[in-house]
């Protein structure tokens, strides 16, 4: 059951970061006007990276995860909450990202953790049942 909460976790944040992507590209759109030579395209796709990288970064370090995650009960356990460790994450996590079916079967496989997490403590949590400090 874990499983599928956690892919619909991944299709939350899919939807998310699509309406990131729409947002800066509204933005780049209203700077640049046009999609004319190559530098921009790879200037477009720089920033939408970027952008995700700042969302990323930004949950992580306040919250420890991400809106999916909080709205499905999800915690990553982080070694380090320090800008550095998180920006060096999101590459990692980004370049994992590319194999994702194999991403994806490694949680089932090493459970709750991703690739770019093995060698690493980092782990996905469920808090359903956790006690709140209130």
């Amino acid at each position: 059951m874990i499983y599928i909460r956690l892919l619909v976790v991944l299709l939350y944040e899919l939807l998310l970061l699509i309406a990131i992507s729409f947002v800066v590209g509204f933005l780049f759109l209203i700077f640049f006007d046009s999609f004319e030579n190559d530098f921009l395209r790879y200037l477009h796709q720089l920033l939408i990276w970027a952008a995700w990288g700042a969302y990323f970064v930004i949950s992580w370090k306040k919250f420890g995860q991400t809106l999916p995650m909080r709205s499905w009960k999800f915690k990553i356990n982080l070694e380090s909450t320090s800008y550095k460790y998180l920006l060096l994450r999101y590459i990692k996590v980004s370049i994992f990202w590319i194999f994702f079916p194999f991403n994806f079967l490694a949680v089932l496989i090493l459970k709750n953790k991703f690739l770019h997490d093995i060698k690493t403590q980092n782990q996905i949590i469920d808090v359903r049942n956790k006690p709140s400090n209130k």
